[in-house]
């Protein structure tokens, strides 16, 4: 029994250590294209669109989370289309096909992956449009940062579609949460994480 109760106070406790940031500068999210000159409402907060917080997506939201980072509920969500921050403003035009670099900003490093994901309907406020993940240019979906907390460039391949309002999502998923593993043994990384996720406005045209 001694042992059960160890186990949930490491639990409980890392869970309140995760405080990984981040966000999408290139092509820069809804909440970071202010800083960039482009007419959205400023959020000096964002690079903490983490679902509303690792208990708040996890214990009240079953682990769901907002297509942009906002919690699951209240809805409608702030950067969602039809939500209080959102503009529809084109952050960057593409060729079909072509290699993007991405640029993303760790601010607080927790490990974990991410990957975008891209959805040709804006005005879909589903997780099931986000049906096409972007293929790295080196191979795979998931790209691992590696560096710490600083700024990575990550080169990406588009389909070969156009759209001319298509929306790049960004979901970062931290690994320095205790958990329980499918194995049944517990360690960082296993279990709920906490997650990050943010909405770029883009167009892919000839």
């Amino acid at each position: 029994m001694m042992i059960n109760y160890i186990s949930l106070a490491i639990l409980l406790y890392s869970a309140s250590l995760v405080l990984g940031h981040g966000m999408v500068l290139n092509p820069p999210g809804r909440a970071t294209a202010w800083r960039y000159g482009f007419k959205t409402p400023t959020n000096y907060d964002d690079n903490g669109l983490n679902c509303g917080g690792l208990g708040t997506q996890w214990n009240r939201n079953g682990g769901k989370c907002g297509l942009c980072g906002d919690p699951y509920k209240p809805i409608p969500r702030r950067y969602e289309y039809n939500g209080r921050d959102y503009r529809g403003v084109i952050v960057a035009k593409y060729l079909p096909g072509s290699t993007i670099q991405t640029t993303t900003k760790l601010t607080a490093y927790h490990k974990g992956f991410w990957e975008f994901r891209l959805c040709t309907d804006h005005t879909n406020n589903t997780q099931e449009c986000f049906d096409r993940l972007l293929e790295l240019e080196s191979g795979g979906t998931k790209y691992y940062p590696m560096k710490g907390s600083t700024t990575y460039t990550v080169d990406y391949k588009l389909p070969a579609l156009t759209c001319e309002h298509c929306v790049l999502q960004w979901r970062y998923v931290a690994g320095n949460s205790w958990g329980w593993c499918t194995d049944g043994t517990g360690k960082l990384g296993c279990g709920p994480q906490e997650e990050f996720r943010g909405c770029s406005d883009i167009a892919i045209l000839p």
